[in-house]
């Protein structure tokens, strides 16, 4: 699970000079070592600066001409569905928000890579300051937080903005402007059951989500 680490001074991105210097003093860099295995590695990030280190990061990488070494940098995100104005829309949302997930294989040069990245705090499951190098992610971990993008398998996941017993608003269909209750939300079908009054009787309506809008 990934755990929140005690706060360290995080740096901002390279300069120009800076990344020139580095591609120029870049050292030969020595293969993975036989049997070596690429694991996944989450390291700590400001918030909403998720994109621009791990930006940051490829181009050092490719300047250091570690991509033997690091295969991927990840910032994780799935596709949540939402009504706005009035309209259905999909929009990635980040699920690890000051996180980026790095595959790579772990030794003392990618180790100190990464820690040296401008605009990373530390690995999650090391210790700031310590010699001891982190311990990767669990494999069902790494599922988990791949499970949509890798399979592919689920659909975007619904955002909704009313619960159980709220009173709701119809926006169209043959109840259009019709008010009722929600008595049932079914977040996989991407319906909902409003029990509107008909003719003086309560009367169920099996609606898609985005047909009805919160009072």
């Amino acid at each position: 699970m990934l755990m929140m680490l005690d706060d360290d001074p995080i740096t901002p991105e390279e300069s120009p000079d800076e990344t020139a210097e580095a591609a120029a003093a870049a050292p030969d860099v020595a293969a993975p070592s036989a049997g070596a295995q690429a694991q996944w590695y989450a390291v700590r990030v400001q918030s909403n600066k998720e994109d621009s280190v791990k930006r940051n990061m490829e181009r050092r990488i490719e300047l250091r001409g570690l991509q033997r070494k690091v295969s991927q940098l990840v910032v994780p995100t799935e596709k949540v569905a939402e009504i706005k104005n009035g309209k259905k829309r999909t929009r990635q949302v980040k699920t690890y928000p000051g996180y980026v997930l790095i595959e790579m294989f772990m030794d003392d040069e990618t180790w100190a890579f990464v820690r040296e990245t401008p605009g990373v705090g530390d690995f999650v499951g090391g210790t700031s300051g310590s010699h001891q190098k982190p311990f990767p992610l669990l494999e069902e971990e790494v599922n988990k937080i791949f499970g949509v993008e890798v399979l592919g398998t689920e659909a975007p996941k619904i955002k909704i903005d009313f619960g159980m017993g709220d009173k709701v608003k119809i926006r169209e269909g043959p109840f259009e402007n019709f008010e009722g209750v929600v008595e049932e939300i079914n977040e996989q079908k991407g319906t909902v059951r409003v029990v509107v009054t008909i003719f003086g009787r309560a009367t169920p309506v099996e609606l898609q989500y985005w047909q009805v809008a919160p009072i």
